[in-house]
């Protein structure tokens, strides 16, 4: 089997899942945010508010055309990187997608509690964070539905528990079990 890409939308559990589940099944893992960050020596924020959305939307895609696939890791990825055709092409090409989620209110609330989302996580819109999640939501659920091999409540699984919900859908019986 090749890479799982983890996606969905902010605070729904893809990098903390995603560590479980590479761990699982003793993989890689990687997360493509901060593989940005990494490369570029700044924050996601950062580059926003110096170079604009285009601009990070342009790096998050060559982040993404650029890793490392040949060892299959389990790959944790920016909540609007399905919002470019040729992002969600590679990842239905190069490997599984798995698909988080939880609404918007659960959303909101995971988001003002997490304390990396002001520093590192900039503001989609003007409108408030309950109206923005909603609105994002909106245009984003269809995508990321579309996407998926497998889909996943973040509502009603731990991060532990819903990478042992994706790895018994991936390996029906597999003994694998995190040490």
């Amino acid at each position: 089997m090749g890479p799982i890409f983890l996606i969905g939308y902010r605070c729904t559990g893809k990098t903390s899942t995603g560590k479980y589940l590479a761990d699982l099944l003793k993989k890689r893992f990687l997360d493509t945010d901060l593989v940005l960050e990494s490369t570029y020596g700044t924050t996601i924020a950062q580059m926003v508010a110096r170079y604009g959305w285009s601009y990070f939307r342009a790096k998050e895609t060559e982040t993404l055309m650029r890793l490392d696939l040949s060892d299959a890791p389990v790959i944790a990825t920016g909540g609007g990187i399905i919002l470019a055709e040729q992002n969600r092409t590679f990842l239905t090409k190069n490997g599984v997608v798995v698909y988080l989620y939880a609404t918007a209110s659960v959303l909101t609330d995971r988001i003002r509690k997490d304390e990396n989302s002001t520093e590192q996580r900039p503001d989609l819109t003007c409108d408030g964070l309950a109206l923005e999640t909603e609105k994002m939501l909106e245009i984003r659920t269809p995508l990321y539905h579309s996407l998926a091999c497998i889909s996943i409540n973040t509502e009603e699984y731990t991060p532990k528990a819903a990478a042992h919900q994706i790895k018994d859908e991936l390996y029906p019986g597999s003994p694998i079990e995190i040490s």
